[in-house]
């Protein structure tokens, strides 16, 4: 393959012999592979960071918006032993999108399968192959991609 390109110094032809295109663009849209996932569930065992939840629910929202899904989105939100206004925060953060539980086990790992034991009955009617359970700290940036990468797996 030859190209000719004008040398912008000398005013002259340079001839290039060999070249081979590196990329190639792709005018076509970019398309996501199909998914079996019928629902997405997030729990979020949370105490104490009502400074926090509302951004990560918020956050959770924009990256379900932006994965283009159009999956059934429930959030529960475990409320482990709050002295604080995490609760309520949370309530008016999600909505009619999901849920918060306030228990007293002391114990975050606990209030995740709480949680978990939650989602599923929420969601008992979706085959568990087709739902996306899935979990999150409060404090966590979450990017806008996040709910894409997980539904990649």
């Amino acid at each position: 393959m030859f190209a000719t390109f004008l040398c912008g110094i000398c005013d002259s032809y340079v001839v290039l012999q060999n070249i081979v295109p590196t990329t190639t663009l792709s005018l076509r849209p970019e398309r996501r592979a199909t998914s079996k996932i019928q629902a997405v569930g997030i729990v979020i065992p949370v105490r104490n960071q009502s400074d926090a939840i509302a951004q990560c629910i918020q956050n959770i929202f924009a990256a379900h918006s932006h994965s283009g899904w159009r999956n059934s989105l429930w959030i529960v939100v475990v409320a482990d032993a709050c002295t604080d206004a995490t609760a309520k925060v949370a309530r008016n953060a999600l909505g009619a999108f999901g849920e918060v539980l306030e228990v007293a086990a002391r114990s975050l790992q606990t209030a995740h399968q709480i949680g978990v034991s939650t989602m599923r009955d929420h969601f008992r009617h979706v085959p568990r192959h087709a739902l996306l359970l899935t979990s999150t700290d409060a404090g966590a940036q979450l990017r806008r991609d996040w709910i894409d990468t997980k539904l990649q797996w």
